[in-house]
């Protein structure tokens, strides 16, 4: 059976993409390499980021969205979303914050 080759990323998905990696530089530069968020299981290294509201659209380059996190904490935040609404580690979508200013940073 004859395979048609994988298509070439676009011009846009590529521009997105380029943005993007100079945002997690900005994320990592302005936290230091120390992780942003500081959970309870906190391993110190920043080495992820994490989009506090989601990789959705243009969202993905705003640095003001974008925490450096260790992986322990990027765990934690995403398996104890109560607690990581609370704290700003997550922003709800729906722009219900519950009283929580969206840009701010914990």
């Amino acid at each position: 059976m004859k395979r048609s080759p994988i298509k070439n990323r676009s011009t846009k998905e590529t521009a997105r993409l380029r943005r993007y990696e100079k945002a997690r530089a900005t994320v990592y530069e302005r936290s230091g390499g120390s992780c942003e968020a500081r959970t309870p299981e906190c391993r110190g290294t920043a080495d992820q980021v994490h989009h506090r509201k989601g990789r959705d659209g243009d969202l993905v380059d705003d640095v003001d969205l974008l925490l450096g996190v260790c992986w322990a904490c990027h765990n934690y935040i995403h398996h104890n979303p109560a607690n990581s609404y609370e704290r700003g580690w997550m922003i709800r979508r729906n722009g219900e914050d519950n009283g929580h200013d969206e840009r701010t940073t914990p």
